[in-house]
């Protein structure tokens, strides 16, 4: 099972330093995420664990597939489960290939990766008939595994989530929890004077808000700012959004029209 893997990710000290934006972009959405990693090379199963940690809610590690499937049924019997499986096709007791079987009878949409090589071809028609989620080709690179991880985890998190989601544009839209906005799936960095603006006009969405309202509401969380500099503040934010998704209502305030 050698050679499966960058080496840098199962180094006795794993340097995340190089994808710390990825890292910090992946941690967004995994807060509340549970993965299951299949894997019977204990080097690569236990860089994994070290690396996914900190990033996930629960990280759940299994030897061979027999291991994984128990794992896996047990957490479904607690009325939980395992939003991600990663598992390695060649490995004792149960391959990867008859685990995913088992739990496609408990569940037909459950997200499964799979670690594939050249030698694992003649899985590989089988696995596509299972609706595998992704193949990860060995050696498998971190930029891969964080880059399939983050796509993944957007959708997993919207799906939990949509409530969260405030949807300005079809390509605006700003998360209350994270108090994050996105433009076009670009985070938008946000000033902490602008983002409280900005949460108090989504708060009064379609209603016009006064600049004395904004003054009181910056006022009482914490933010003493006067009117000429609201108005600079908006100015920022708007340049941000672009001018017409807050409307400047003349001698009166601002307004979200959704």
């Amino acid at each position: 099972m050698e050679n499966i893997l960058d080496e840098n990710i199962y180094s006795p000290e794993i340097d995340l330093y190089e994808f710390k934006e990825q890292v910090i972009e992946l941690r967004k959405y995994t807060k509340e995420i549970n993965i299951l990693i299949a894997e019977d090379y204990i080097v690569l199963q236990q860089s994994l664990f070290k690396i996914f940690t900190p990033l996930f809610k629960e990280v759940g590690i299994a030897s061979d597939g027999a291991e994984g499937l128990e794992l896996y049924k047990k957490k479904v019997a607690n009325g939980e489960k395992y939003e991600i499986i990663l598992s390695d096709i060649a490995m004792p007791n149960m391959n990867g290939v008859e685990m995913t079987k088992k739990i496609r009878e408990i569940d037909d949409e459950q997200i499964i990766f799979i670690f594939s090589a050249y030698q694992d071809s003649e899985y590989l028609l089988e696995l596509i008939n299972l609706d595998i989620r992704r193949f990860l080709t060995k050696p498998i690179s971190l930029e891969t595994l964080f880059h399939e991880l983050l796509i993944t985890c957007r959708a997993i998190y919207g799906k939990k989530d949509l409530s969260n989601k405030i949807t300005l544009r079809s390509n605006v839209y700003y998360y209350t929890s994270e108090r994050e906005l996105y433009i076009d799936e670009i985070a938008v960095k946000l000033s902490n004077y602008e983002r409280l603006i900005l949460e108090f006009l989504l708060s009064k969405i379609n209603s016009t808000v006064s600049n004395i309202e904004i003054i009181n509401y910056l006022y009482f969380n914490g933010v003493d700012v006067e009117l000429e500099n609201v108005r600079k503040i908006v100015y920022k934010l708007r340049k941000k959004l672009s001018n017409d998704l807050i409307e400047n209502i003349h001698a009166i305030g601002y307004r979200i029209k959704q």
